[in-house]
């Protein structure tokens, strides 16, 4: 056993005997590896299987959490009583029931308009494509060339600071992915809400993301929980723990389900 995920899971065994989990899991860049397009970061079937295994083990206390919309996030993991928190928290599927965090927000006109500005504004420009998602939407430029990676954001920096100054919607840049979400959502701020659900409160919960969007649960989570950033850790994180890669967390799931299974 590695020391990263021998310390996770010394800090998982420490807990009160019969403290459940509540297992939070971004997808791109922690369950599986990022590609150039997201339809092309599928699951494999070990890490389907192993899914399934916590779910059964943890009561269905199994959440994705990811900026993809939920349809996405259901059609990759089909996993009956798993949980999905899309768009960055903005709407979820919890015990399979819809759920949906409640921000002040635009109206879907609104966002088709900065969506037709933004779309107006790169013309000409090569490697970029836009996703739409409900609410907001993504601009993902993974797919440029470095000197035309440089262009797009010469063009979209001004446009982005005045969306910002509007105070309805917020940027959240990622890897190779800039999104305009309506102000107030964020992962951290939908994982406040779900704590307090009946069915989750009371359970220790561990958070595992990639990303700068994985911050403000880590943050959200601190004192009252696990958590691990996954991926590069020269950068600052609010994260407890970390793990070098994708197949890290693969090997960290697999052992906690083995665990699990023991009786811990």
């Amino acid at each position: 056993m590695e020391r990263e995920i021998k310390s996770i899971m010394a800090a998982i065994t420490a807990l009160p005997q019969g403290r459940g989990l509540l297992l939070f899991l971004d997808y791109d860049g922690t369950l599986v590896e990022i590609a150039p397009r997201p339809e092309l970061a599928r699951p494999t079937p070990k890490l389907l299987q192993v899914l399934t295994r916590l779910t059964s083990l943890l009561s269905q206390a199994v959440m994705v959490v990811s900026g993809r919309p939920l349809a996405d996030l259901k059609e990759l993991l089909p996993i009956s009583g798993l949980n999905y928190l899309g768009s960055h928290g903005a709407q979820g599927l919890l015990g399979g029931r819809l759920w949906n965090l409640k921000v002040p927000g635009g109206s879907k006109e609104e966002q088709d308009e900065l969506a037709r500005q933004m779309t107006r504004d790169l013309t000409g420009l090569d490697g970029w494509w836009l996703e739409r998602k409900s609410p907001g939407f993504a601009l993902h430029y993974r797919q440029a060339q470095p000197l035309e990676e440089r262009r797009i954001m010469a063009v979209l920096e001004p446009w982005l600071r005045q969306v910002v100054q509007g105070g309805r919607y917020q940027v959240l840049r990622g890897k190779k992915v800039v999104e305009i979400l309506p102000q107030g959502v964020s992962k951290g701020a939908a994982i406040q809400k779900i704590l307090v659900f009946p069915r989750f409160s009371g359970l220790f919960p561990v958070y595992l993301g990639d990303d700068v969007t994985d911050e403000t649960a880590f943050q959200a989570l601190q004192g009252h929980g696990l958590t691990v950033k996954v991926g590069d850790t020269a950068a600052a994180s609010a994260a407890a723990f970390s793990l070098a890669n994708p197949k890290k967390v693969r090997q960290f799931l697999a052992l906690l389900a083995d665990h699990l299974e023991d009786g811990l």
